[in-house]
């Protein structure tokens, strides 16, 4: 019994000389859906392209830009504001990079006088170098990743330790 179906003509097919190449030989021209999926699909890639260029290397959620690095020079302790009423303490001594979260005061938190702790001279308050109150009752500094990128300083305030 002959075959009821026609047979259809094929877009592309690999002929026995070619087939040791692996060359897929095509007859009809790809259309154009095939030149609007590329279209698109290198319009993807130079949008995705541009966004990480312009980014540039810096920091996403949930890192917060706190202030420059001219802000906090290489062996200083500095106080920025960090905003939800807080404050991050920088400690760039002995060419460690550290950050704590404080509460705002009167005065800024500087480093402590011939100590590697911390210091609140107008209340009276200290800490020692890893945020631990030396008096009792008094808060803690709250320790929360740092990061220095393209001369900004960048911290993740959710991260903040107990």
């Amino acid at each position: 019994m002959p075959d009821q179906h026609p047979e259809t003509p094929r877009t592309a097919y690999l002929p026995p000389r070619a087939a040791k190449a692996r060359k897929l030989i095509l007859r009809t021209q790809l259309g154009l859906a095939w030149l609007l999926a590329a279209s698109v699909f290198a319009l993807v890639i130079l949008v995705a392209g541009s966004l990480f260029l312009l980014q540039g290397g810096r920091p996403g959620a949930p890192w917060v830009r706190v202030a420059a690095v001219a802000a906090v020079p290489e062996g200083s302790v500095a106080e920025v504001p960090a905003g939800a009423g807080l404050v991050v303490v920088v400690d760039r001594r002995g060419g460690l990079l550290q950050a704590f979260l404080a509460e705002p005061g009167p005065c800024p938190v500087t480093a402590a006088a011939g100590s590697a702790g911390f210091a609140r001279s107008c209340q009276d308050e200290a800490w020692d170098a890893d945020g631990t109150p030396r008096r009792a009752g008094a808060p803690a500094l709250r320790r929360v990743p740092a990061r220095l990128t393209r001369g900004d300083l960048y911290v993740d305030v959710r991260a903040a330790t107990p």
